[in-house]
C-alpha cells in the first residue's frame, strides 16, 4: 500500500510547475525540491524566503501541515507524508498547487 501511495503522491507532484522529486526508496515521505518557490511574494507582499517559509504559507492557505527542509540541512525542500490515505495525499497536492499559483512570479 506504500508503494501506491509513493507512486501516486510522485505522480501528483509532477503536476506542480517547476518542482522536481526523487523517488524514496524505504520510509513514507517524499522530499520534494521547491526552490523555485523561493523569493517569490504572496499576495500580501509577503516574501518567501525560506523553506521554513513556504512550509507556513503552504499551512497557512491550505491546512497541509509540510516539514522544511530547512530543519534537515536541505534549503529549498520540503519533506511530505504519504502514510494517509490516497484521497488525502491527492487533495493535499492539489490545495498546495493551488496555493504555490498564487505566489508572484
Amino acid at each position: 500500500i506504500f508503494h501506491q501511495r509513493r507512486d501516486l503522491i510522485l505522480n501528483e507532484l509532477k503536476k506542480i510547475p517547476e518542482t522536481l522529486c526523487e523517488t524514496p526508496n524505504g520510509a513514507f515521505y517524499v522530499f520534494p525540491n521547491f526552490e523555485n518557490y523561493l523569493n517569490k511574494r504572496t499576495l500580501s507582499g509577503q516574501l518567501i524566503k525560506t523553506s521554513s517559509d513556504l512550509s507556513l504559507y503552504i499551512l497557512d492557505q491550505t491546512g497541509v501541515v509540510t516539514v522544511d527542509g530547512d530543519s534537515f540541512g536541505a534549503p529549498g525542500y520540503i519533506r511530505l507524508s504519504y502514510a494517509t490515505s490516497n484521497e488525502t495525499i491527492s487533495k493535499a497536492i492539489f490545495l498546495i498547487k493551488d496555493a504555490l499559483k498564487k505566489l508572484d512570479f
